[in-house]
C-alpha cells in the first residue's frame, strides 16, 4: 500500500507473542511511531529510525535494549546495524552491552572509518531480566526528500553461546536499505544469514517486481527452504510503498505517514 511521506514503519518482532502484555507492547510502539515520527521535523529518515528504535530499547518490553535476553553465562549482549541508503553508509555493533545499541551504531555510522564494531567497545549499561519473546525490533524509514533508512535491534536468543552474533548487524540479512528500498528482518538469524532475504528484496525491487511480491516471493522461499515461524521483514521503497510479510503467528508493528497512524499485531501482511 502506498502513503504520502514521510513515512515511518516499526516492527517488534516475529513470533508467537502468547505470553506477553499485549495492550503494553502496543502502547511502547505507538509511543515509538510519535517520537520516531518527530525526527521529521529537523531530520531525516536515519534519525527517525534511530530514535523509534531507541524507545522500544528504553521499553524493558522487547527483546532489545534494556529488555534484552540474557546468555548462558547470564550476561547481555546485544546487537544492532543502521543503512543509509543514498550513501549506502552503515553502522553496526554486535556483542556489546548499552542502554541504546542503535545510538552506538548511529556513531559508527555517522564516523565512518568502521562498519562493525564488537564487543566490549561499550560496556554502559544496567539491565532488567530481559523479555520473553526471543527477537528483534526494527525500523524503516522515507524521508521528504525520498532517503531511505533502515535499523535493527535486538538482544539476540536466550540461553546462546558468549559472543554469538546473529543477523541483526549484518548488512543485507537484519537490515538493508539503497535509494530504492529499506527493509529490517526478523527471525531465526542462522538461517536468515544463509540467504540475506533483506539484500534480495532489493535485488527483486530492481528487476521490476513490486515490494510487496518482492516480500512475498522471498518469504515463500524462505519458508520452503527452512520451515515456517522463522522470519519476519518489513520494508519502505522510494515510491512510498509500505510492505510487511512474516510466516510466524504475529508480529507487531506500526505505521505512521503523513496523514496518519496505525499498529498491528496479528494480521497477516496487513498494513
Amino acid at each position: 500500500m502506498r502513503y504520502n511521506k514521510p513515512i515511518l514503519l516499526i516492527h517488534g518482532g516475529a513470533g508467537t507473542w502468547r505470553n506477553v502484555d499485549k495492550e503494553k507492547s502496543l502502547s511502547v510502539m505507538q509511543e515509538s511511531l510519535d517520537r520516531g515520527y518527530s525526527e521529521f521535523r529537523t531530520g531525516g529518515s536515519i534519525e527517525a529510525v534511530v530514535e523509534a528504535i531507541a524507545v522500544i530499547e528504553d521499553s524493558g518490553v522487547f527483546n532489545a535494549g534494556v529488555g534484552s535476553v540474557k546468555n548462558s553465562e547470564g550476561k547481555v549482549e546485544m546487537d544492532a546495524g543502521l543503512m543509509f541508503g543514498r550513501t549506502l553508509s552503515i553502522g553496526a555493533v554486535a556483542s556489546i552491552r548499552a542502554r541504546n545499541p542503535i545510538r552506538k551504531a548511529y556513531q559508527v555510522l555517522k564516523e565512518g572509518r568502521h562498519v562493525l564494531m564488537a564487543r566490549t567497545y561499550w560496556e554502559d549499561v544496567d539491565v532488567n531480566e530481559g523479555h520473553a519473546q526471543g527477537d528483534t525490533v526494527g525500523a524503516v524509514a522515507l524521508d521528504e526528500q525520498g532517503n531511505l533508512s533502515a535499523g535493527t535491534s535486538t538482544g539476540g536468543i536466550r540461553g546462546k553461546l558468549p559472543g554469538r552474533v546473529g543477523d541483526s548487524p549484518i548488512p543485507g540479512a537484519g537490515f538493508y536499505a539503497t535509494e530504492r528500498v529499506a527493509v529490517s528482518c526478523t527471525g531465526v538469524g542462522e538461517l536468515i544469514l544463509k540467504v540475506l532475504p533483506a539484500k534480495e528484496i532489493d535485488t527483486l525491487r530492481a528487476m521490476g517486481y513490486s515490494l510487496e511480491d518482492s516480500l512475498r516471493a522471498v518469504l515463500n522461499k524462505f519458508t520452503a527452504t527452512f520451515g515456517r515461524d522463522n522470519l519476519g521483514m518489513i520494508a519502505l521503497d522510494s515510491e512510498g510503498n509500505a510492505a510487511a510479510s512474516f510466516n510466524t503467528e504475529a508480529m507487531p508493528r506500526g505505521i505512521r505517514w503523513r496523514e496518519g497512524k496505525r499498529v498491528f499485531f496479528k494480521e497477516v501482511d496487513s498494513l
